[in-house]
């Protein structure tokens, strides 16, 4: 009848049942050792979306950075928990417990519920490979699930505070934080930018592609994120005097085809770097490039009678207007 695994007697039972029912099905005999892990299959899937970054479909294509994303993840807390068992022995108490498992380390709701959303596509890639009869993750109750609410609000800054942060950063990085604060560019968009998608005559930055990882232009996460973005007059002054500085430096570097920011040595500027010099001056603590978007849409919001908040995906976050009620 076939080698029957299992620790415990009860396992060797339920592996005996599994095989009978497979024999009676006419499915081919399962043996527990042949199994892969979650820890095997977790390799093999990551493996797949990495042939996915950077193709030109859309709709199947994924980020460097997701992908990154996900490994971390499953490194740190999914495996670190599953890794080493069958992936057709994972049930919706194992997730449950994972859940809890990660709620109790003191993780944040929404980093419990990317690792439910991973373990989840995990189990989907390993129904299509007909590994598991069913994705255990959808069994998992509402109650059971983390909670997605913030568990604190986005942090804007105002205008005094967006000039004090721009006022401590050097000639470097300020004119990225520049583009980033006043165009609502994400920072890898910026690092992508190059002096041909620069249009000063026109008051306008085409955002076509960002920055990957290993510093290659790569497509943005969305078909939205393409598109012309109004350039504000603070924004073109700064570019401008920013393209002096680097034609004195050397004329290769404001060719139409080079990146806009690079380092001295003319190579793509690393977003490691200037994350890095925005959290050692960030005034308030705290200050991001996602949160300079925000606030980008909230300054011009304000100032300008033009929408300029639609390349940051973000609405302006103005005052309500008091509602007037009429009787009839």
């Amino acid at each position: 009848m076939g080698e029957v695994g299992g620790t415990t007697k009860t396992d060797a039972i339920r592996e005996l049942d599994a095989i009978r029912v497979d024999r009676e099905r006419g499915e081919a005999q399962r043996q527990r050792s042949l199994t892969p892990t979650v820890a095997e299959v977790a390799d093999e899937w990551l493996a797949h979306l990495q042939s996915r970054v950077g193709i030109s479909d859309e709709r199947r294509r994924y980020s460097q950075r997701t992908v990154d994303l996900y490994r971390q993840r499953l490194d740190d807390h999914i495996c670190k928990a599953l890794g080493g068992r069958p992936i057709s022995e994972i049930t919706v108490d194992d997730v449950r417990r994972l859940v809890e498992r990660l709620s109790a380390k003191g993780l944040a709701s929404g980093t419990v519920t990317s690792c439910v959303n991973i373990t989840s596509g995990l189990m989907r890639y390993a129904l299509k490979r007909k590994l598991v009869p069913h994705n255990v993750v959808r069994d998992l109750d509402r109650d059971d699930r983390p909670g997605s609410k913030r568990q604190s609000e986005p942090r804007y800054l105002t205008a005094s505070e967006s000039e004090l942060l721009l006022s401590k950063l050097g000639d470097t990085f300020r004119p990225v934080m520049y583009v980033c604060l006043f165009a609502g560019l994400r920072i890898s968009e910026t690092l992508g930018l190059r002096w041909r998608d620069v249009d000063l005559k026109a008051e306008a930055i085409n955002v076509e592609q960002q920055l990957g990882t290993e510093g290659e232009r790569v497509p943005v996460e969305t078909r939205a994120s393409a598109a012309a973005v109004p350039m504000l007059p603070a924004v073109r002054r700064e570019l401008v005097a920013y393209r002096a500085r680097q034609a004195e430096r050397n004329l290769r570097f404001v060719r139409p085809d080079a990146l806009v920011f690079t380092t001295a040595r003319g190579k793509p500027q690393s977003r490691r770097n200037a994350l890095r010099a925005l959290h050692k001056r960030a005034t308030p603590p705290g200050s991001t490039p996602t949160g300079s978007r925000r606030s980008a849409c909230t300054i011009c919001g304000t100032r300008s009678s033009r929408s300029r908040s639609s390349g940051a995906g973000h609405r302006p976050r103005l005052p309500r207007p008091p509602v007037t009620r009429t009787r009839t």
